[in-house]
């Protein structure tokens, strides 16, 4: 009898512990392409880029911990935001090229501002009037202009322009099979594999650059003399304010609240859980947390995904053990510089690929927005100016501005954040509907 529970007792410990490994690889294949994207628009070296995916993986697994602790309390990644990354990326594509570092030094800022806002809004029972002010006219807008600004950093990576100067049909060729890859296991594949597709798709891509000899030799730099590393605190250097930056990051998370209180509404019920008004204050000072360290640790912030949900559905794995053990496991990942060096010599094109759907995605889901919304003069007529006038500053000349002092040029040089700007001025204030 002793040794029959001793036998059940191991079975149970190994499958914790397979789907603990499953949780891992789920996690870190949301995490590797963002340090990448995000390196490369910077002009990070293959070193900085190692160190950037560390900190990036220690901070995932960190955040989602820190949620389970004192947060919602759910079986919820904490990933990389694809308004965060964007918006670091659109930030970068407007810099001249000497001042891109100190822009990750007013990043730095923008995270921290922005994180101790949402833990000071966490106690204030006004979060539901903020998140009014995001009606899905605002969030179609924001979406659809925070991906065509990055339309052209998309494609210059993906045709292999930033790394030669002009279109390399051999890149373009092995993108547009990554792509397409993507494509087809997202609408065709079964199972845990269909969320898996962007980490084929790079997985494909690299080995591909590999074949054809694309990849450049590159040795990345010991970091340290043995196998563990701390996370460096201001990797970027001390957080410098900047108003522009600031007022867009803090827009930024405004519009992510939307995301935390669908994540949490998401996974409740994929639980088949209640939640109360206590679930979301607490989601979303984990997340204000989370932002700060972000800051801290010189990383991309993060928001909790919804795709967690689908994992739990498709895995059949509702246990918060294994999902413990798996953000342990990312946020021990993140002090083992190996792990970093080994995934920074991804080609950034693959990496621009790979993640191409889910951005052409985001542009879907602002469209879906809009045509969900009656089609009155009214609402067309916001849609209509605030769409033009964003995408009309994006065409404007960098030298247009450099009369303006440098806070301000890194407001209305922003297309993304005046048109977002004034589609709440037009949407609350000058054609606020009347209830």
């Amino acid at each position: 009898m002793q040794e029959q529970l001793g036998q059940d007792k191991e079975q149970g410990m190994f499958v914790t512990l397979l789907h603990s490994v499953q949780w891992l690889v789920f996690m870190i294949s949301g995490v590797i392409a963002v340090p990448i994207v995000v390196g490369n628009a910077f002009d990070l070296s293959t070193v900085e880029i190692a160190s950037f995916m560390q900190r990036m993986l220690f901070i995932t697994g960190v955040a989602t911990l820190l949620q389970l602790w004192v947060g919602h309390r759910l079986p919820l990644i904490e990933g990389s935001a694809g308004m965060w990354w964007a918006l670091f990326i659109l930030l970068a594509t407007m810099a001249p090229a000497g001042e891109k570092g100190i822009l990750l030094q007013q990043l730095e800022m923008g995270l921290i501002v922005a994180g101790g806002l949402m833990i000071v809004l966490s106690f204030l029972p006004i979060m539901q009037r903020i998140r009014e002010l995001f009606t899905p006219l605002v969030t179609g807008v924001y979406l659809i202009l925070l991906v065509l600004q990055l339309c052209g950093a998309f494609l210059k990576g993906m045709f292999g322009v930033s790394m030669t100067g002009h279109i390399d049909f051999r890149v373009a060729g092995i993108s547009l099979l990554v792509v397409v890859l993507v494509l087809f296991i997202s609408a065709r594949g079964k199972g845990l594999v269909r969320s898996m597709g962007p980490l084929i798709g790079l997985a494909t891509g690299w080995i591909l650059f590999e074949l054809l000899g694309l990849t450049e030799p590159s040795v990345v730099e010991e970091t340290t003399s043995g196998w563990f590393l701390l996370p460096e605190l201001f990797a970027w250097g001390m957080p410098v304010w900047d108003f522009g930056v600031v007022l867009a990051s803090l827009l930024t998370a405004s519009v992510l609240i939307s995301n935390i209180v669908a994540s949490i509404l998401v996974i409740s019920k994929t639980l088949e859980q209640e939640t109360d008004a206590s679930t979301y204050r607490r989601g979303l000072l984990g997340n204000g947390l989370s932002s700060v360290l972000s800051g801290g640790l010189s990383v991309v912030g993060l928001v909790p995904m919804s795709v967690s949900a689908g994992f739990i559905m498709t895995t059949g794995i509702r246990a918060k053990l294994p999902f413990l053990i798996g953000a342990v496991l990312v946020a021990l990942s993140g002090l083992l510089p190996f792990v970093g060096q080994f995934f920074a010599m991804l080609p950034a094109e693959v990496a621009y690929a790979a993640t191409f759907v889910p951005f052409a995605q985001m542009l879907g889901f602002g469209v879906r927005d809009l045509i969900s919304l009656e089609p009155s003069n009214r609402n067309l007529l916001v849609i209509g100016i605030s769409l033009m006038v964003g995408v009309g500053v994006m065409f404007l000349p960098p030298d247009a501005l450099l009369t303006l002092p440098a806070w301000a040029r890194n407001v209305f040089a922003n297309g993304l954040l005046i048109g977002l700007i004034l589609c709440l001025i037009l949407e609350h204030v000058v054609y606020r509907k009347r209830g």
